[in-house]
């Protein structure tokens, strides 16, 4: 299978269940508290290497206990840390993510280690051999990190090597200006709908589809759109591609959007079209959405192909699906 690398955080998610957010200065008292691998970059690079994919990652950890506890459960999952480097001076990231009773993720976060990758960093050889460099948004939030980020993705255009990004929820407002002049150099590009509307630079009333088709004319070639429950929006210069949720009771949030950037990347490098690719996608968010934590871990092949043979898809498209899940286990 082709090789993909990530740039992206490497973090610990400290996850509390509480039945009710609390107001400002009150209290939420947990009902359940676990702790896993998180980071949006990681998440995503976890589930593809679990599904066969070699993963080349690019980031930073603090030189801590964290740090090697991470980088010991990446390797475990098949990830290759090579290209990973280790802080001196600031820890490992650690997150908070309370998720209440509707499965909604609030999270808080010091970045830590994430934020200190410098560009000088970034060795050209974790590209090598490499169908695609997929970057988090997270990482063009801060210097020198974002000067790592933008240095990764002249090594690949210079390269002639394909470019995702995903957009997390929250940050388009702080790196809008920086993303546009970077669109023409973006291949796919993941975000959301509220999103999407606020890089495309229209009123939230505005349709979804004007956003999409402005944000393809200055320069992107597919803008993957991910509606949560709605499924998933594909548009680019080829008609737009529409496809549905797969049905579940959510119960955290947490890394369904990595999981669903994983899941069309996976099916893009693998040969498949927008249609099948987003069918995928919204499998594997879906998956990550009923699970506590990233729900890295729950997105493999058992679980795929369940979810794709319950989901309202043409009969060709879960075909080809399951054709490249069988395919895999070769």
């Amino acid at each position: 299978m082709p090789a993909v690398a990530i740039l992206g955080d490497i973090n610990v998610d400290l996850t509390l269940q509480i039945p009710a957010y609390p107001p400002e200065g009150g209290e939420g008292i947990a009902e359940r508290q676990s702790h896993g691998l998180g980071g949006s970059g990681a998440n995503t690079a976890r589930i593809l290497a679990g599904l066969g994919l070699p993963v080349h990652f690019i980031g930073k950890t603090g030189r801590d206990n964290w740090g090697d506890w991470c980088l010991a459960a990446m390797q475990r999952e098949g990830v290759e840390t090579r290209w990973v480097r280790r802080d001196e001076a600031e820890p490992t990231q650690l997150n908070v993510v309370v998720v209440s009773a509707s499965g909604e993720r609030t999270m808080f976060a010091y970045r830590g280690a994430n934020a200190r990758l410098a560009a000088e960093e970034v060795d050209p050889a974790a590209l090598a051999g490499t169908a695609l460099l997929h970057l988090s948004g997270y990482a063009l939030l801060q210097a020198p990190q974002r000067e790592a980020a933008l240095h990764a993705l002249e090594l690949a255009r210079a390269a002639g090597i394909a470019v995702s990004l995903d957009i997390p929820a929250g940050i388009t407002g702080t790196i809008r200006a920086l993303v546009l002049p970077l669109l023409p150099a973006i291949d796919i590009l993941f975000l959301g709908e509220a999103d999407a509307r606020l890089l495309a630079g229209i009123g939230s009333d505005a349709v979804l589809d004007q956003a999409a088709e402005r944000l393809v004319e200055a320069g992107t070639k597919q803008v993957v759109v991910k509606r949560g429950a709605l499924g998933s929006l594909v548009h680019s210069r080829q008609p737009r591609v529409v496809s549905p949720a797969a049905q579940v009771e959510a119960i955290d949030t947490t890394g369904a959007g990595d999981a669903f950037a994983a899941g069309y990347i996976f099916g893009i490098v693998n040969g498949l079209a927008p249609a099948g690719a987003s069918a995928f996608a919204n499998a594997a968010g879906a998956i990550a959405a009923t699970t506590i934590g990233s729900g890295a871990g729950a997105v493999e092949r058992q679980n795929l192909v369940a979810m794709i043979g319950n989901m309202d898809i043409e009969p060709a498209l879960a075909a080809g699906i399951m054709a490249l899940l069988e395919a895999g286990q070769d």
